[in-house]
């Protein structure tokens, strides 16, 4: 017999009617799969078993292992958004607006000059400077912050790296989440400095995400390679921008190459942990320990490029500078 009134049959509006325990003012016939309860058409969630309350699918997620679980945010067709991409292209926006704000408020911090990277700041030059004046001159902050600003003069410095951000960014955030991501877009910027370090002039300044940006080409592409798909687009595409840098003026062909290089080395340890866990059957303790093994692979990339400085910094010294 139906839980509802039938068409064409009396219907007494004093009788009591199921409500949906979330909405207590929607009167919902239908009820959820596993609870039995009420639910009205806001919180129903279609499953392969039928219609599941909002509750029910919550607790099923937290039964689930973590990488099996469903993305928290996610847009009208259900894929997840992807919001490291997002909050990077925002943040390094808003430093670009506080740029300017340097620039047109008298008293506001010059952020420009803060950020930017120069050899000379991470140098035994800058040792010695903060040895003897007691000011802080070695600033190896500036290795990581330079890919923040962009240049004042160039708008389309800022937009051309935000948009590459925004159209390959958010594939590889989808592909190997969004802390492996940001894993290698700041390791990325860190190796594109280093490379800055060995390569440019020791007064030399850089500024931009582009050295991240050509460590998120060499990802797509080993990413592309390591799926079987067909990579002769985005190589392309990265021997052009190639063409480029090298001969483009003002440009950091140094920061581009050391940000590739590092791109590469940084997906490694995430694409070998991927292709173990499609070609083998693995289970929840597997797969922690495939975890584990690709941040041990990251961290070695921080530690080789943390020692790759400190042997760049003690290769600056006063007499390399004069004599440039």
């Amino acid at each position: 017999m139906s839980s509802g009134p039938s068409f064409g049959a009396y219907h007494d509006p004093s009788a009591e009617q199921p409500v949906c325990p979330r909405h207590p003012d929607r009167v919902a016939f239908v009820r959820c799969q596993r609870c039995n309860r009420p639910v009205c058409a806001e919180c129903q969630r279609s499953s392969q078993v039928g219609v599941l309350c909002v509750d029910c699918v919550r607790e099923h997620q937290r039964a689930l292992p973590r990488e099996q679980r469903a993305p928290k945010f996610t847009d009208r067709h259900g894929r997840a958004v992807p919001l490291a991409t997002y909050i990077i292209i925002g943040l390094t926006t808003l430093v670009y607006a506080l740029q300017w704000a340097g620039q047109l408020i008298p008293g506001f911090p010059d952020i420009y000059q803060l950020f930017l990277y120069s050899p000379l700041h991470t140098s035994a030059v800058a040792l010695e400077m903060q040895a003897l004046t007691g000011q802080g001159m070695f600033q190896p902050w500036r290795m990581l912050t330079s890919a923040l600003v962009h240049s004042m003069g160039s708008p389309i410095h800022l937009v051309l790296n935000m948009a590459v951000l925004w159209m390959i960014g958010r594939q590889i955030e989808q592909f190997l989440g969004a802390a492996k991501f940001v894993a290698i877009y700041v390791l990325s910027a860190f190796g594109g400095a280093v490379a800055v370090l060995f390569l440019a002039a020791p007064n030399s300044a850089v500024v931009g995400a582009s050295g991240a940006v050509y460590g998120l080409f060499a990802a797509l592409w080993m990413i592309g390679r390591r799926m079987g798909a067909d990579t002769r687009g985005i190589t392309v595409l990265i021997v052009i921008n190639f063409v480029f840098s090298f001969l483009g003026a003002g440009i950091s062909w140094q920061g581009h190459l050391g940000g590739f290089l590092t791109g590469l080395g940084a997906s490694i340890p995430a694409l070998l942990a991927d292709r173990k866990q499609q070609t083998s059957v693995t289970t929840p303790a597997t797969r922690k320990v495939l975890n584990r093994r690709t941040w041990l692979g990251l961290s070695i990339v921080a530690v080789v490029l943390i020692a790759l400085t400190v042997i760049g910094a003690l290769l600056i010294d006063a007499q390399s500078v004069l004599s440039r």
